[in-house]
């Protein structure tokens, strides 16, 4: 439906913005730290998601970055999540604090976002955590699988090895080398 809008704040709300996009204005809710970097009449560009909900009134949501979308999306489907929760997740904390948070397992963290406690940040962690795990090995490099695999390696031996481990910033040689210790180490 609507995927992206780009034009002038026009006003703003305490969650949400008053975007003119040629001669309309559509509200968009917005994350709270995005609403306060911008200012009236700027322009801006925002991914959009579009809200339908059951009962209630249908609702636009925007976002910096594809990411911040997608991150949306997948939150809105865990159960007792709605759209409210999602957003204010996003308003408190990046992208990369969220998904590091949900990978370590962190429910100290998430629990100190307002409108999320224990049990719901438990319940976000264990329905995301295989998600972004599986998003990281969809993101290993295919030269780091052809290698190990060349030297015996199963590529699900490979991937219990990958649970866990941070590639960004390495080379292949140094992924390599993290990967063997841990693979010639203890079995999973």
């Amino acid at each position: 439906m609507v995927d992206f809008l780009k034009g002038k704040v026009f006003k703003k709300y305490g969650n949400a913005l008053s975007l003119l996009c040629g001669f309309i204005g559509f509200k968009v809710f917005v994350p709270v730290s995005f609403l306060n970097e911008v200012n009236e009449g700027e322009e801006v560009e925002l991914f959009t998601e579009l809200i339908l909900p059951p009962e209630g009134t249908p609702a636009l949501y925007g976002f910096r970055s594809e990411e911040e979308r997608k991150l949306f999306r997948e939150l809105v489907k865990v159960p007792k999540v709605g759209s409210k929760v999602a957003l204010s997740i996003l308003s408190h904390m990046e992208p990369g604090e969220f998904k590091r948070a949900v990978s370590e397992g962190d429910v100290e963290s998430l629990s100190r976002v307002p409108g999320l406690g224990k049990k719901l940040s438990e319940r976000i962690v264990s329905e995301l955590r295989p998600k972004l795990e599986e998003e990281k090995i969809k993101q290993v490099p295919a030269e780091l699988y052809e290698v190990l695999t060349s030297l015996g390696y199963k590529k699900s031996e490979i991937n219990r090895a990958l649970k866990g481990i941070n590639l960004d910033g390495l080379s292949i040689n140094e992924a390599v080398k993290l990967l063997l210790k841990r693979l010639s180490g203890s079995r999973f």
